[in-house]
This record gives structure tokens, C-alpha cells and sequence, in this order.
């Protein structure tokens, strides 16, 4: 019992620090929250058709990029779910709790950042990169799969719980997911590419400022950083420690974000807007491929985690 009740008061403290603590955006608006019901995969598709069309709206916008690979997230999900039923313990938590709570936060950032209210500062310098950056394509996804998944997927875990009703820990069904990314990787890859920047179609693996590691090898990295983050918040026992946990999130996936933003390219912002305008495609989306999980990478099978933390 006294394990339940820390559990709970954590989460209500999560809730609390990240809807009005001064290192987040403040209170979400109301459509900023999604909810699922019935099916799971009924519901990953109401989610990607939610993602599809702020990805439309957003056309030529930089901010796009991100929306797209969220988008074949969000398809890979869906598919995986029907072609293997019993490939999560709990796929009601991974696919509806998780995926509804998680995609709630994107939409929530998106939207304050467009009505003019503030966001996180890993969200900020993502939106300011986007806005009136000289970034390519490539560094914009990434800079949006920074601020959800290093900021936003330590509180979303947390305020769920790590752990199930009975006790036992979610964290296979979170390390299952990664198959799910593995799968949307390359598609989301190719239509940034045809959509959004050339550079991706020569250059996806070598682009980044992160030297020696891959877009891939850096979303395995951040979703282990997010879990080691979600103990971190999960185990405060105090107010403080709370504060503590919360600038630490907060500190790493801004960290992150200013290096993935520091590489810029004068004058690209006009290269990448032409060749959207001009080239963007209208055709049919390529299907996913069938599902294989990718093997980890060996560097990356402890969770390596930034310096210094």
C-alpha cells in the first residue's frame, strides 16, 4: 500500500509540476487533449489522421518535417497492431494510454506555440529553428523528436506509471515500441526527402551535428534518456526533489536542442522553401514495409546518457 500511494502522489505531483511549474508551458488548452476509445488500432488511427492533418496545414512550414514522421509513427503503430496482436503485454497502455497522453503533448506544444503562448525551451528552440532558421529538413524532424520524446515522454511516463496495477514494470512493452520507430524510420525518411529537402536522400546518416551517431542511433538514445528521466521523476519523494528531477528533464532536452540547432547553413531556408513549393509530391504514399525489429545497436545497449547527468 504505501508503494501505491507514492505511486499516485508522484503522478498527481507530475501532473501538477508539468501543468504549472515554471519550466513548462502552463496549462494545456482544450483541444489539446485527445482521448481514445474502442478498438486500439481504431484509435492509432483517429491519432495519425489527428497528426495528418496539422502535417497539411502546416504545407512548406519547416515545422512540417516533424509532423510527417510523426505521421508514419503514428501508421507504423496502427499496422503493427493489426499484423501482431500479441506483440505488447499491455498494448491497450502502449497504444491508447501512451500514444493518446503522448501525441496530447505534440498537439498541446503546436498549438501554444501558433495562438502565441509560451512552450518549453526544448520546444522553443525547435519552433524558433523552424521559424527563422537556415536548418535543413533533417535537423527540424529531429529537433521536434527531441523536445516530444527527451522533454515530453519522461512526464507522460511518469504521470501513467512505470509500473502496472498488479506491479510489474511497462518497461518491455516501452522497449518493444522501439520496433515500431524502427519500422517508420526509413518511410518518414523518404518523404521528408521527396516533401520537404533533397539533402535527406544522399545525406540522412552524415547530415547531423551529432558526431557518430545516426537519427536512428539518436531516437534509441533519447527513448532510453526518457525512461532513465521517468524513474528519476517517479522516485522523487519531496517537492523539491520534484523541482530537481523537472529542471533536469528540462535541462537535457534543451542541451540536446541547442546542438542540434547550432549547425546552419546560410541562405538553405531559400533552397528547402523552393523546392517545396516547386516539388513537393501530391501522389500516393508508399506503403510501410513489413515488420522487422531492428537489432540495437551495441553502443547503445546500456543507454548511454549525457555527460555530466
Amino acid at each position: 500500500m504505501p508503494t501505491l500511494v507514492k505511486t499516485i502522489a508522484t503522478a498527481v505531483g507530475v501532473i501538477l509540476l508539468c501543468a504549472g511549474g515554471p519550466t513548462t508551458a502552463g496549462a494545456a488548452p482544450a483541444d489539446g487533449t485527445v482521448s481514445c476509445e474502442g478498438p486500439v488500432p481504431d484509435c492509432v488511427s483517429r491519432l495519425e489522421h489527428t497528426l495528418a492533418a496539422v502535417r497539411d496545414e502546416l504545407g512548406c512550414d519547416h515545422r512540417a518535417p516533424f509532423a510527417a514522421l510523426y505521421v508514419r509513427v503514428q501508421g507504423a503503430l496502427r499496422q503493427t497492431l493489426r499484423e501482431r496482436p500479441a506483440l505488447f503485454a499491455e498494448p491497450t497502455w502502449v497504444a491508447r494510454d501512451l500514444d493518446a497522453a503522448f501525441v496530447s503533448r505534440y498537439l498541446t506544444a503546436y498549438r501554444d506555440d501558433r495562438d502565441g503562448r509560451p512552450v518549453p525551451r526544448a520546444w522553443r528552440i525547435a519552433f524558433t529553428a523552424a521559424r527563422t532558421g537556415q536548418t535543413n529538413a533533417a535537423q527540424d524532424a529531429l529537433l521536434g523528436a527531441n523536445a516530444h520524446i527527451q522533454r515530453d515522454m519522461p512526464y507522460v511516463l511518469a504521470g501513467l506509471g512505470l509500473v502496472t496495477p498488479g506491479g510489474a514494470t511497462r518497461r518491455g512493452d516501452f522497449d518493444r515500441a522501439q520496433a515500431v520507430l524502427d519500422r517508420a524510420y526509413e518511410p518518414a525518411v523518404q518523404d521528408i526527402a521527396r516533401h520537404y529537402d533533397p539533402l535527406l536522400a544522399t545525406a540522412d546518416a552524415r547530415w547531423n551535428p551529432v558526431a557518430r551517431l545516426t537519427a536512428h542511433q539518436l531516437l534509441v538514445l533519447w527513448r532510453r534518456n526518457a525512461w532513465h528521466y521517468a524513474e528519476r521523476l517517479t522516485a522523487a519523494g519531496t517537492p523539491g526533489e520534484l523541482r530537481r528531477a523537472s529542471r533536469a528533464v528540462e535541462d537535457n532536452a534543451a542541451a540536446w536542442g541547442t546542438l542540434l540547432a547550432a549547425v546552419q547553413v546560410p541562405g538553405y531556408r531559400l533552397v528547402r522553401d523552393g523546392y517545396c513549393r516547386d516539388g513537393r509530391s501530391t501522389g500516393a504514399t508508399p506503403p510501410l514495409p513489413a515488420w522487422q525489429p531492428r537489432q540495437l545497436p551495441a553502443s547503445l545497449a546500456s543507454g548511454r546518457l549525457p555527460e555530466g547527468d
